[in-house]
């Protein structure tokens, strides 16, 4: 959930309150006309980020090139009262990459190192290395990095918001796949957070409270994650449904009896305005009514596994949803165009009402207990019904756990957006407590 942007002075105001910051932060880094950018021209690309929300200035950007420059950095703003708002590739619809208060923007790219531990099963990332990256990485030894969001983040970012993706099914969230990290904090201390053991009771647990933390209680700059073996041999499938609640009714009995489904790493939904509106970016020509996709993989060449899989599922989606289609899909083009406009949902939503320019999307990241999923879905795309507005949406349905994209086109479509978005914030704060507990939320508001 963003933020109300906080009002922050001028820049100019800001730049001449810190020039003695400014002065001290050039002499902390080895090649500090490089790594430090104080353009006003410049500073606007690090001002925003993937999100709608309005853009700020920051005071400066820093780009350290290791863990120890990252603490010297820090030193410097402690010393000098300048917050920080850590930055990797920027692809974050939620804000948290636009420096809101004022401060500078710590940009993370350079830390780019990958050393594999192949005999413990890890790899350590540094913070500014992208998904892509590390998994190219780990594919010349044979070895998989589990977590997939579609679009190509810093594995930093993904420690840092918890992020997950379209195989969370099969490998879980980032946080399940993260070992241990390598943490600065605000006073520019470096520690690991956990030893690299499998079992611990030395200590807390503070792998798991800086995972999600989104830079709140410092800076991650190395992560070690645990890889996979890499299954060569995949295989998909294809099913739509007359509505959306169908889909999703059959989905949700197919996890139910998820014990018997070993090699499904991926079940993704798009309702029919989604389709309709990636058949229209993605060149696809989909029926454009409620849509599941299915990755599986396996070690087998002849896809045994898989194939028993599919069958299973086919009768589950057939029997509860009442699919019009289930089709099997081999591995090639097809099925890599499908996951490929499914990636591509935001960038459609972009485009779907055809004006001369990509429009702004607000995006909402919904997530329910799985029973409640059906009951959610149907009741969000009623509320669009009545409304007379197009509902598109695209989800990791297997998560419970759903996008809804809405396209707007001027700032007072904008406004709208985010007063019922604040209100709904308001809301629920009443009721918070039953999400977490109030010694919890109490204690997480807790000063550093």
């Amino acid at each position: 959930m963003s933020q109300q942007p906080v009002v922050v002075p001028s820049f100019e105001e800001r730049q001449k309150h810190f020039a003695p910051f400014l002065r001290e932060l050039a002499t902390v880094l080895p090649d500090a006309s490089k790594q430090i950018i104080t353009a006003k021209g410049r500073l606007r690309f690090f001002s925003k980020d993937q999100s709608p929300y309005p853009a700020v200035l920051p005071l400066a950007v820093v780009a350290p090139r290791t863990t120890e420059e990252v603490a010297a950095v820090m030193r410097c703003c402690h010393r000098h009262h300048v917050k920080v708002t850590p930055r990797g590739a920027g692809t974050g619809l939620e804000g948290g990459a636009i420096p809101y208060g004022g401060g500078i923007v710590l940009e993370l790219l350079q830390l780019k190192t990958i050393e594999f531990d192949l005999a413990n099963g890890c790899v350590w990332a540094g913070a500014g290395v992208k998904k892509l990256e590390l998994n190219e990485a780990c594919a010349k030894h044979d070895r998989h990095f589990g977590p997939d969001p579609a679009s190509n983040p810093c594995v930093g970012g993904m420690v840092s918001t918890s992020g997950s993706g379209m195989s969370t099914l099969r490998y879980g969230t980032t946080r399940e796949n993260v070992i241990t990290l390598t943490v600065v904090n605000y006073r520019g201390e470096v520690f690991q957070t956990r030893p690299m053991v499998r079992k611990s009771a030395s200590g807390l647990e503070l792998t798991q409270l800086y995972i999600g933390s989104e830079g709140t209680l410092g800076v991650v700059t190395k992560v070690c994650f645990r890889l996979f073996a890499h299954e060569k041999y995949s295989a998909g499938a294809y099913a739509a449904f007359e509505k959306t609640e169908d889909a999703v009714r059959a989905v949700v009995a197919m996890r139910q009896q998820s014990d018997r489904i070993r090699s499904l790493v991926r079940c993704e939904m798009m309702n029919g305005p989604n389709v309709e509106s990636t058949n229209q970016y993605s060149n696809l020509s989909l029926p454009t009514v409620a849509t599941v996709l299915l990755e599986f993989t396996s070690r087998d060449r002849w896809l045994r596994d898989v194939k028993k899989d599919y069958k299973f599922i086919e009768s589950i989606f057939k029997d509860v949803g009442r699919a019009r289609v289930v089709k099997y899909l081999k591995a090639g083009r097809e099925l890599d165009h499908y996951w490929s406009a499914r990636r591509k949902c935001l960038l459609a939503a972009m485009n779907f009402r055809k004006k001369a320019k990509p429009e702004r999307v607000f995006t909402a990241d919904i997530c329910v207990p799985l029973t409640k999923l059906t009951e959610i879905i149907a009741f969000t795309e009623q509320i669009f019904k009545e409304d007379g507005k197009k509902c598109l949406i695209c989800a990791h349905i297997s998560d419970a756990n759903f996008h809804l994209n809405i396209p707007f086109a001027n700032e007072q479509e904008f406004k709208e957006l985010t007063a019922l978005e604040h209100a709904s914030s308001s809301v629920r704060s009443s009721w918070a407590h039953g999400l977490r507990a109030s010694t919890a939320s109490a204690w997480a508001r807790c000063t550093w």
